[in-house]
């Protein structure tokens, strides 16, 4: 079964790299541009992508040091001596060990980049040692601290945002992988909730989150912040319709496991070894009746008598963890 998904579409943004305002001038530090007018294209840019995520036009924005260390090591780090990300697309050298990310069929069509970096002034001086592992293709710009911090969505902006281009996955691909563990966000709305489920999915060898319609977005800006760079590392297929997903799943031989506090089977009863598609439900309502219809296996996981439930991101991190570890830790 092909998908036909929704995809983030990068374009080279001209605008901003064509036009120059007049009362731009160069530092002398080669590279780096000083922008004095709000109105420059790339400061409008960069208006639109910070508090929206994604732009209309695909670029992700993202704010604060640890972040953009964690593009650079996402995107730009020597693959030699780095251990290979559910991402990472087999481009030569010495074979892939079996059973690893690169020993199947490959799900990144292009690696990611980075194309533009603003900075406040007063960051400029501070972070030189990060700019320092900025590709040479990346634009990089600074503005005087006020206007940094207009443009700025944290409530306390640390003097450093980018535009980031994520690299493009294939589904299909993803799914027929022998050691597939997907994870799926089924109304989840809380974006804190759903970053963490991107950092834990990572960490204990998910291959992909997916997340079905109604879900908040995973480029949110507090889900990217919350992901903790995972979202740059760990495939992400967002608002894929339950129907084509469900049947892609059954077409790919993966099994489909729902988290369902109700269910008499416990997780820890469970063989959650080969393909598997780990289905995580809203946090106050869990998974629909229909989605959980769909489910080859429900589980539940064992808490204290008069406990609710658990956190949503909770639940999914024992569930990966579950699955981790009876698949032994060989992420």
């Amino acid at each position: 079964m092909t998908f036909t998904l929704y995809t983030l579409s990068f374009p080279v943004c001209t605008s901003f790299r064509g036009s120059r305002a007049m009362a731009d001038r160069r530092l002398s530090r080669p590279g780096i541009r000083v922008l004095q007018g709000a109105r420059n294209p790339l400061l409008k840019v960069f208006r639109r992508a910070l508090p929206e995520g994604v732009t209309r036009d695909g670029w992700l924005g993202i704010e604060g040091p640890l972040l953009l260390a964690e593009v650079i090591e996402a995107y730009c780090a020597p693959r030699r001596g780095r251990e290979a990300g559910p991402g990472d697309a087999y481009t030569g050298g010495s074979e892939p060990a079996p059973g690893s990310v690169d020993s199947e069929q490959g799900t990144a069509n292009n690696q990611g980049s980075i194309h533009s970096v603003l900075l406040s002034r007063s960051a400029a001086r501070k972070f030189t040692r990060l700019l320092e592992r900025l590709p040479a293709e990346a634009e990089v710009a600074e503005v005087p601290d006020r206007l940094f911090d207009q443009i700025a969505q944290t409530e306390t902006p640390q003097g450093v945002a980018a535009l980031v281009e994520l690299p493009h996955h294939d589904l299909d691909a993803v799914l027929v992988r022998r050691d597939a563990l997907l994870l799926v966000a089924c109304g989840l709305q809380d974006p804190g909730n759903l970053g963490t489920m991107m950092r834990s999915g990572f960490a204990l060898g998910a291959t992909a989150l997916i997340t079905l319609p109604a879900t908040v977005s995973p480029f949110n800006p507090k889900a990217v912040r919350s992901s903790a760079g995972a979202i740059f590392r760990l495939p992400v297929f967002p608002g894929i319709e339950a129907g084509l997903l469900c049947a892609g799943l059954r077409t790919a031989g993966v099994r489909i496991v729902a988290a369902d506090r109700r269910s008499s089977c416990s997780l820890a009863q469970a063989d959650l070894r080969g393909p598997v598609a780990l289905l995580i439900g809203n946090e106050a309502a869990g998974l629909p009746q229909e989605i959980v219809c769909e489910a080859d296996l429900r589980l539940s996981i064992p808490i204290r008598a008069g406990t609710d439930s658990l956190n949503a991101a909770t639940a999914a991190g024992i569930f990966l963890y579950e699955a981790a570890r009876q698949r032994g830790f060989r992420h």
